[in-house]
């Protein structure tokens, strides 16, 4: 079985995450949102910097992460909020190995 590179940590298998569409997984320190939209695997900071709600209960439509408590929304590809409704988030790689998902806890 392949390993993950170094310093990634595991998420889960993508059967958890096709039925659930958003794990939470932390390092100690920082607590990060994995999705699984529309065939693609995104990571995300699990904090919405305008509220500290957490950004797992939020979903992903159109290429937009929208927090589920006051709408703020967040470009997937780098965490750029387009509205300018409050500050940027954090993205992180996210991999796939054979049925297993994982990703690395430094932002990108």
């Amino acid at each position: 079985m392949p390993e993950a590179p170094e310093g990634y940590i595991k998420v889960g298998d993508m059967k958890r995450l096709r039925i659930k569409k958003c794990v939470s997984v932390s390092d100690g320190s920082q607590s990060i949102a994995v999705f699984y939209s529309d065939g693609q695997l995104y990571a995300f900071s699990n904090l919405c910097p305008h509220s500290g709600y957490a950004l797992e209960t939020g979903s992903i439509k159109d290429g937009l992460l929208t927090c589920a408590w006051h709408q703020a929304r967040f470009d997937v590809a780098d965490g750029t909020c387009p509205d300018g409704f409050t500050d940027d988030i954090d993205t992180y790689d996210v991999i796939r190995i054979d049925d297993e998902v994982w990703v690395n806890p430094e932002p990108r």
